[in-house]
């Protein structure tokens, strides 16, 4: 399609959002195939002549590029540029502008951050305490690679456009596959949590530490008490809770806030979401909501609402 017609078709699928765009160079040729369903879209794009897009308010969501031919830059802090056997992963909250160069090819998806901190809640069985963070730059020769490569080829090809319009299951499973193979295939940091064999046995100070975190969850104990109650040094127990529990003493203890709070929010007749917040040891309720929502991907009201939410049937914890 040529721009206007492109620039058409973005005002139907985005409303307004692209309004103060300036209009693409009418020499601009574009094709290709584009879907989206519930925070994930996916992509095999072309395009002939140069252009540079100006983007609108950031989004909360990542976006993968796996080029085929040319480039494509990306302005953030600075420049990405995406090459043929050069992938990238774009945080759009930081990203102002996009290049194409004539002749880029790619095959690209965006998921909104939410649901992919949402799976990986659900993988891990834990409250995601840390930002997700995806490896900037990726050798697309690599076969997990090739595989969400394949993956998007297939949701864009014709035989299977038959199949994801005359079905309500199917888009939902393209979604599913989308996450879990970024979750997968992509380098980020908590690829070696997805990855690691059965945890091993803490050491007796770490295990008393944090037996004492899981039976006292709302007590305000700082790292040199929690020290002090299992006979070392305040050094040992944080280099303790890195290895064993893979994140410091001060997270440990509000993923099992998080995870306490979420597991009340999920039951039967659950109280209001303040109430719950406050059971648990946050004193502002706007933050609890913000902690919540960064761990689990939804927000404290919809667990609330959805008590069959809870993580593989079971609470966390």
């Amino acid at each position: 399609m040529n721009s206007d017609a492109f620039g058409a078709m973005f005002a139907q699928l985005f409303g307004n959002l692209y309004a103060d765009t300036p209009p693409l160079p009418r020499d601009i040729v574009i094709g290709g195939v584009y879907g989206r369903y519930e925070g994930v879209s996916f992509r095999h794009m072309h395009y002939r002549g140069d252009f540079t897009i100006t983007l609108p308010s950031p989004a909360d969501e990542i976006t993968f590029v796996l080029p085929t031919a040319g480039t494509i830059i990306f302005n953030q802090a600075s420049e990405s540029a995406g090459l043929s056997g050069v992938g990238l992963a774009i945080d759009k909250r930081d990203m102002h502008s996009m290049r194409v160069v004539d002749g880029h090819t790619q095959h690209g998806l965006s998921i909104r951050r939410a649901l992919l901190t949402e799976r990986l809640s659900t993988l891990l069985g834990k409250p995601i305490v840390q930002p997700l963070r995806f490896e900037p730059r990726v050798n697309l020769d690599a076969p997990a690679l090739q595989g969400i490569r394949a993956l998007v080829q297939l949701a864009t090809g014709n035989e299977f456009d038959l199949l994801i319009n005359t079905g309500s299951l199917m888009p939902v499973r393209l979604q599913e596959m989308f996450i879990d193979a970024v979750l997968e295939a992509w380098p980020h940091n908590f690829t070696d949590a997805l990855r690691r064999p059965a945890p091993q046995i803490a050491p007796r100070h770490v295990k008393l530490a944090m037996d004492y975190i899981h039976s006292h969850p709302h007590a305000r104990v700082g790292g040199s008490e929690l020290a002090q109650l299992s006979s070392t040094s305040l050094r040992a127990l944080q280099d303790g809770f890195q290895r064993f529990a893979g994140t410091s003493i001060v997270a440990y203890q509000r993923q099992i806030r998080l995870e306490r709070a979420y597991s009340a929010l999920a039951s039967d007749g659950a109280p209001s979401v303040s109430e719950v917040a406050l059971q648990h040891g946050f004193s502002n309720v706007g933050r609890f909501c913000q902690y919540f929502q960064g761990a689990y991907g939804v927000s404290p009201a919809d667990v609330r609402k959805r008590p069959t939410l809870c993580m593989g049937g079971r609470a966390p914890g």
